[in-house]
């Protein structure tokens, strides 16, 4: 079985433009929209602040000219997180001179927007509707029924994890949501090179080349996009081969294998642990992947070639830290326990997306559109897989492939979802009646979705923008200018964003970011009711050469008249009309 091409249809270049522009505008009032009227192009936003700010430490020592992989604020350590993402904005920021944050901001906007509009250009060519490219910006929009059900704009599951709409996760414009707009941007080009065989040969080898680089180039980027990406475009492709053949003796034992190979790996985590666990699901994908490969072996070395090539880097060094036993790699694997999705509000949350599935799936139904099918299924089957991945002993974060696999579910989609409202005048009645319903079932629950949107543009509004101009922060860059060794900050001013100042090594770490070469040593200072910013010996310990006090800051650093942390320069300054000081103490050595 092949897909049935739509017939061409005359395309109104002016309404088609209006529905890109259109589709652009809500891109922009999902991601910017909460915080017009306010500064938002002059520091970072405040929303769920703490990691985004650790992250813009890589950026910052790239820009300072620093691209070592350590730990992004002592500089000391190993760096094995991927950072391929903050290391381009930051070459970005070097080379134009431009602040951080403000690349930051055009990145993350840029890479988002193209994904949509990718989208948006497959909805378009599936259905020929010309204002088909609104659906998948819309989909940003879809909450997860949390207002009528928790009260409130994301619903809270165990420890922390949470569920919430595909905003919550993008507006950061971080790493993930650059991963995720990449693999919208690869799933399209796979897509389109499936569905499309009267396109030149050429041209789809080479959409699918391009797609195999940008998922294996995820693993640089963000590793939780990165298995996304591998799983559900293998399980795309081996879908659609078993939707083309119809071989149900080879769909059986995809299946088989499948199923025990979950079983199994539940049972296995313990003995080989989590990773070769996911090598053998996919594995058992191997009697649907048989007949792609063999059709165009060629092809399919390349691919895979191109994608081991892109995420090597990353999984070589990956790989180095786990057979060294880094303490910071073992941390990161014991800390992913208790974040399961087996909750009642992940059921509500989840209804959204089942409801266009539903509307799909009646449009598809014996259509002849393996490639569209072979879409649903895959985002429907890798949701359940990894999204419950705690029972079949991966072990990552299960809440986070539920998000990932729902933002791309809602939008991927939502072509198919255009394709399907587009066969309504040539399917028979009873079909025609049960897809006007289903979909007007969808579009209803969307629109009362709608009010976690509202909830979450009140929070982001509320929590607005950290300024990365100020006048206190303008007498920092002063008073650090010529200093040398690590810095510890003012109580009162956050060591993330003097991170952004100095672009030297800080006193601090994120525990799940990277961790220094001497953790103990820098853990203490976390410790605020020990003071240990106060004590010389803890200070020399860590490496501490200077440390800023703030006369604003009524809690600050106190230090005995010991001669061992001596007085160095001051730099004057006035925030809100009152003329305040900074002081930068030395550390004398032992």
């Amino acid at each position: 079985m092949t897909d049935v091409e739509a017939p061409s249809r005359r395309r109104p270049t002016a309404r088609l433009a209006v529905a890109y522009v259109l589709a652009e505008a809500v891109v922009l009032i999902a991601l910017i929209g909460p915080l017009i009227g306010q500064p938002w192009w002059s520091g970072f936003r405040r929303y769920f602040s703490n990691d985004q700010l650790s992250y813009a430490g890589i950026a910052a020592n790239v820009a300072g000219g620093n691209a070592s992989l350590v730990e992004p604020f002592t500089l000391t350590g190993s760096l094995f997180y991927p950072s391929l993402w903050y290391q381009l904005i930051g070459a970005v920021a070097r080379v134009t001179t431009v602040p951080v944050h403000v690349v930051w901001t055009v990145l993350g906007l840029a890479v988002v927007s193209a994904a949509v509009l990718s989208a948006g250009w497959l909805a378009h060519r599936l259905s020929g509707a010309a204002l088909a490219p609104v659906l998948p910006a819309l989909a940003l929009l879809t909450g997860v029924l949390a207002a009528p059900t928790v009260d409130y704009w994301y619903a809270g599951l165990g420890v922390h994890a949470v569920v919430w709409g595909p905003y919550g996760t993008l507006f950061t414009l971080n790493a993930e949501a650059a991963g995720l707009s990449l693999l919208i941007i690869a799933m399209v080009l796979l897509v389109w090179a499936a569905w499309s065989p009267s396109a030149p040969a050429r041209r789809r080898a080479a959409s699918v080349l391009i797609a195999a680089g940008l998922i294996g180039l995820l693993a640089g980027v963000q590793t939780y996009s990165f298995f996304t990406g591998v799983t559900l475009s293998l399980l795309f492709v081996a879908c659609r081969s078993l939707l083309v053949s119809r071989s149900q003796p080879r769909t059986w034992a995809t299946v088989g294998l499948l199923t025990t190979a979950l079983i199994v790996g539940g049972l296995l985590t313990d003995v080989v642990g989590p990773f070769p666990i996911l090598g053998l699901v996919l594995l058992s994908l191997a009697p649907a992947l048989w007949p792609v490969v063999r059709a165009r072996p060629l092809l399919a070395l390349a691919a895979v070639a191109v994608a081991a090539l892109a995420s090597a880097p990353q999984i070589v060094r990956t790989l180095s830290g786990l057979a060294a036993d880094d303490p910071f790699l073992t941390y990161r694997q014991d800390s992913t326990d208790n974040l399961g999705v087996l909750y009642s509000a992940t059921a509500f949350a989840t209804l959204p997306l089942l409801l266009v599935c539903a509307a799909c799936a009646v449009a598809l139904w014996r259509r002849g559109q393996p490639t569209l099918a072979g879409l649903l299924i895959a985002v429907l089957a890798g949701l359940g897989i990894m999204s419950t991945n705690d029972l079949w002993g991966f072990h990552q974060e299960p809440y986070r492939f539920w998000l990932q696999y729902t933002i791309l579910g809602l939008v991927l989609l939502a072509p198919v979802l255009a394709w399907s409202l587009a066969q309504l005048s040539s399917i028979a009645r009873p079909r025609r009646i049960a897809l006007i319903s289903v979909a007007a079932v969808a579009a209803l629950t969307w629109a009362v979705s709608l009010a976690d949107f509202a909830g979450f543009w009140a929070f982001a509004r509320d929590e607005g923008v950290i300024s990365m101009s100020d006048e206190r922060l303008d007498a920092a860059r002063l008073i650090l200018a010529d200093s040398s060794g690590i810095v510890m900050s003012s109580r009162c001013l956050d060591p993330q964003v003097l991170k952004q100042v100095t672009r030297g090594p800080v006193a601090h770490y994120n525990k799940g970011l990277a961790w220094p070469a001497d953790v103990e040593a820098f853990e203490i200072f976390k410790d605020v009711e020990r003071r240990a910013g106060e004590d010389p010996v803890a200070l020399r310990a860590a490496g501490v050469g200077v440390v800023l006090t703030d006369s604003a800051c009524a809690d600050d650093w106190v230090f005995p008249a010991t001669q061992q942390v001596l007085p160095l320069r001051e730099q004057e300054y006035v925030m809100d009309g009152q003329a305040q000081s900074l002081r930068l103490w030395l550390v004398a050595p032992a």
